[in-house]
């Protein structure tokens, strides 16, 4: 088989059956050991460093790994019982920042975009850290490293005081505490096929593909040292429509017993989109398929399209704009223009509307003029000897009827009403509000 081809594999019964597409990568089965996590050692280096941003804005290159060892120290400088990253102080976030600005040498940008994505970060990382903490030493469902089976929080973490520790568990076990944590793996199941990247992400490991020769040099994205990033973004968005579908089936690889890298097997959902969206690749290099706007081979292979504000593969909080760019508005003529006829049936319709909604609100404006006028003047006994007979149509409430028919000097439905001289109904704008 060669060795640059995607290999999708399906577990049947009678055993493993590949289906391959020219590409230049592998997918498939898989078992392997995770190292875990011990405490964030910080950073450690003594040369300057100058941190780029990618098109998105996003940190990337030589010294984005020590930036994110930089966030998880600021993030083991909060202490355990802040409930979530917005209550810590303005000022200690603020100090977080002014740090790692002169640290990196990094420069705001005018909608400062990297700062806000710096605290996104750190608050993403504490909570991670919180949480932990809960699985390795409250709820026992995460197993402990082999240098902190017999030790306490306290012992493997600096910032933590025993204090601080049963103070969190106190807390841990509140009822509205539960309650979050109950509502926060609600969430977390719904997050269906996570990647595999692990700490790297996709933008770390996107450079192991293009070293490994899983991806062409090509499929890089740009960095930009600018703050301003727009016509950057512009000109990715060919590379996004290339390689973000197999992109993310290399993400969802693992490394199985011989050292190749594929989707696990038993991961069925996975294979059955990654097998769709080479498909879709083959098809669209052929010329026998096109997408939409904001669409590519990943997504049809899904089914749905992706949430405005988290594009999947992209390696990072990046939008469908920034991904696809901006959305094509079509004109009036795009759509064609309204016939004659249309327009001339469309006008008569609406002023039968109009017409019919003013004649109902004339209606009423006369009948309760007429039933204060009437009330008015039953009180104060000023009737003329005409009599004139109450209109069936005539919309008087049940206690103005209750007044005239007291107030008749009769048996029959005729009562003493003053003649109008004249009656003027404006129609005018001021008269319908």
């Amino acid at each position: 088989m060669n060795e640059n081809q995607i290999v999708v594999r399906h577990e049947s019964e009678g055993g493993k059956t590949p289906t391959t597409r020219d590409e230049s990568q592998d997918v498939s089965t898989i078992t392997k050991t995770i190292k875990g996590r011990g405490p964030s050692k910080g950073v450690k280096v003594t040369k300057p460093m100058f941190l780029e941003y990618n098109v998105y804005n996003v940190p990337d290159g030589q010294w984005s790994h020590e930036y994110g060892k930089q966030v998880g120290s600021c993030a083991t400088r909060i202490n355990i019982n802040v409930p979530l990253y917005p209550k810590v102080d303005e000022q200690i976030k603020k100090g977080f920042w002014e740090e790692t600005k002169l640290m990196f040498h990094i420069t705001d940008d005018s909608n400062h975009s990297r700062e806000k994505y710096f605290h996104s970060c750190v608050a993403k990382r504490f909570s991670c850290f919180k949480s932990k903490l809960v699985r390795r030493w409250i709820t026992m469902k995460e197993k402990k490293l082999k240098n902190q089976t017999n030790k306490m929080p306290w012992d493997v973490y600096n910032h933590i005081t025993e204090d601080d520790w049963k103070t969190f568990v106190k807390h841990y076990f509140l009822p509205e505490s539960l309650l979050r944590s109950e509502k926060a793996r609600k969430s977390a199941s719904c997050n269906k096929n996570p990647h595999r990247t692990g700490q790297k992400g996709y933008n770390r490991k996107r450079l192991d593909w293009i070293k490994d020769g899983r991806l062409p040099p090509d499929a890089a994205l740009p960095i930009s040292s600018s703050s301003s990033v727009n016509s950057s973004v512009t000109s990715n968005v060919n590379r996004v429509r290339k390689y973000r579908s197999k992109e993310w089936i290399l993400a969802h690889q693992v490394q199985n017993k011989e050292g190749k890298w594929e989707i696990d097997p038993n991961d069925t959902e996975v294979v059955e989109i990654a097998t769709k969206a080479l498909e879709y690749i083959a098809e669209e290099e052929k010329g026998n398929l096109s997408f939409e706007q904001g669409e590519d081979a990943l997504t049809k292979a899904i089914g749905k399209k992706d949430h405005r504000g988290r594009v999947k593969g992209t390696g990072g909080m990046v939008g469908i704009k920034k991904a696809f760019g901006p959305c094509i508005r079509h004109s009036r003529s795009d759509h064609g223009e309204a016939s004659s006829e249309n327009y001339e049936s469309i006008r008569a319709s609406v002023k039968k509307e109009f017409e019919g909604e003013l004649e109902k609100r004339v209606e009423k404006r006369v009948a309760e003029a007429l039933q204060k006028q009437l009330s008015t003047l039953l009180k104060t006994g000023q009737l003329n000897s005409i009599s004139t007979p109450i209109p069936d149509d005539l919309h008087l409430n049940d206690s103005a009827r209750v007044d005239l028919d007291v107030s008749a000097t009769r048996t029959t439905r005729h009562i003493l009403v003053p003649q109008p001289h004249e009656l003027k109904v404006r129609r005018s704008h001021s008269f319908l509000t």
